[in-house]
């Protein structure tokens, strides 16, 4: 079980950073849907989208972070130190649960073209993009409300993208972490998430082909562990 502590932001007594549970599961779907729509467990549908989550929660080697304000999840931060590795075990250890929300996918045409897809490029045994960087962050979602000029930022004062990647960059280092991968849409599709990692310390290596699709490689190297750590 993770251990439930909540990072000191200078928000209210109710903001902060804390490792996600179970019960916040209905949360993160529906902050997922609002801002990050067209992920892979998104376009299988909401029954797989559900599995996937839940596999992840159960995955010690997976981090989920969730970003608090008042109670309410306004974004969550997905990474693990070996992403490859833990997604296999959370995979394997769900076989059963994903292959039936993977058939229930298949009713809908446009989701079977995109399984179909990705099956392709799980034969072709393409190479994973910059596979030697096993540290990865997967998905990181925030509510329009808490970016930018938004109303929750602007009230509360705090950066809450930022907060959710720097806790991540602190637990890496804690775990011997070097360096580490994300990978984005490229720019023409999604600006923002470009420039943000490239705000967080990123470098951009490239545009890449991963899981049947163009996205950008970007590779950051994390400095040692300075002050506590969370563990």
């Amino acid at each position: 079980m993770r251990e439930d502590v909540k990072l000191p932001t200078p928000g209210g007594a109710d903001d902060g950073v804390r490792p996600l549970r179970p019960a916040d599961v209905p949360a993160l779907l529906a902050l997922a849907r609002e801002t990050i729509p067209d992920t892979m467990a998104a376009r299988l549908g909401p029954r797989f989208a559900e599995r996937y989550h839940r596999a992840l929660l159960e995955e010690p080697s997976i981090r989920l972070d969730g970003y608090f304000a008042d109670g309410e999840l306004v974004g969550y931060i997905v990474y693990a130190p070996d992403a490859a590795a833990a997604l296999r075990a959370a995979f394997a250890r769900n076989r059963l649960t994903f292959a039936t929300a993977t058939l229930f996918s298949l009713l809908s045409r446009k989701r079977l073209a995109y399984v179909v897809r990705l099956a392709a490029t799980v034969l072709a045994r393409l190479p994973e993009p910059a596979a030697a960087v096993r540290s990865e962050v997967l998905t990181i979602a925030v509510r329009r409300s808490a970016r930018g000029g938004g109303a929750l930022r602007l009230e509360k004062q705090v950066n809450v993208p930022r907060a959710l990647m720097e806790g991540a960059f602190e637990y890496l280092r804690a775990q011997g972490v070097s360096e580490i991968k994300a990978f984005c849409k490229p720019e023409e599709l999604d600006p923002s998430a470009n420039g943000f990692v490239q705000k967080s310390g990123f470098e951009l290596q490239g545009r890449v082909t991963r899981w049947g699709m163009e996205a950008n490689l970007y590779l950051k190297r994390l400095g040692p562990v300075t002050g506590d750590s969370r563990s």
